[in-house]
């Protein structure tokens, strides 16, 4: 998956942006998601997934290249943010967690796919396959950068960032959002989370978390806990959803 990755330092002396809104579904989670679906079996009747953020807006493009329906089970909020970034698909709202399991449970019995990104540890494999091309762009082109940082999620883009990055040398951060101050797609472990069964719960013992400072959206509190370091020119900021502006620069 060399070359397909938007990079750029927008300002002189700050950090390095993987701009993920590059990709077809504006979101790096298309490739998670593409390489999972490969392997998906004939005669699925069409996606479904718990988001009201990235994953539900590449599984909603995915669908599409396939000629399936997509479900996106969510919240109020989530279906605001979804249908605000061209989500297309159908978005079921659901008052708790265990009602949007009950219903994707549904699907998945009718013959739906359904991921289930909270805790398929197979995802975390998919990272790792798009995450070794960024890693060999991102030393060719900023060889200075020795930190990542991302949002923090279901987990897996973190998982497998750290697994590929580190063995570069490099350290890898997750990045929670502020207290009362939800950003889409972003979760806080201590209070979301599944127990053993959740795909981050075996490595959330050595991984890093951080927390964001109160920000609008999830580029700012990347950009701001970035340029809080020491040496933000040697922070990479991955960035799901987020396109390169017109006066970025390397």
């Amino acid at each position: 998956m060399r070359g397909v990755f938007s990079l750029s330092r927008p300002r002189a002396g700050g950090p390095v942006v993987l701009w993920g809104g590059a990709q077809p579904s504006g979101s790096l989670k298309y490739l998670t998601f593409a390489r999972y679906l490969a392997a998906m079996p004939p005669g699925s009747r069409g996606l479904v997934e718990m988001s009201g953020a990235s994953s539900a807006l590449a599984l909603d493009v995915l669908g599409r290249e396939r000629s399936l329906p997509t479900v996106a089970l969510t919240d109020a909020a989530g279906e605001t943010y979804l249908r605000a970034h061209g989500f297309q698909g159908e978005v079921r709202k659901a008052g708790s967690m265990s009602n949007m399991f009950e219903q994707a449970h549904a699907l998945e019995r009718d013959g739906w796919c359904w991921p289930r990104q909270l805790t398929n540890r197979a995802l975390v494999a998919c990272v790792e396959a798009w995450a070794s091309g960024l890693r060999a762009q991102v030393r060719e082109r900023f060889p200075t950068v020795k930190r990542v940082v991302c949002g923090f999620g279901t987990g897996a883009t973190l998982v497998g960032l750290t697994r590929v990055f580190t063995v570069g040398g490099f350290t890898v951060t997750g990045l929670q959002p502020a207290a009362g101050q939800p950003l889409p797609g972003w979760r806080t472990w201590e209070t979301q989370n599944l127990g053993a069964e959740d795909l981050f719960f075996e490595h959330q013992p050595r991984l890093p978390l951080a927390t964001a400072a109160p920000a609008p959206d999830a580029f700012t509190a990347l950009m701001e806990w970035a340029r809080r370091q020491p040496h933000p020119e040697q922070v990479l900021i991955v960035a799901h959803n987020a396109r390169e502006p017109d006066t970025a620069r390397a």
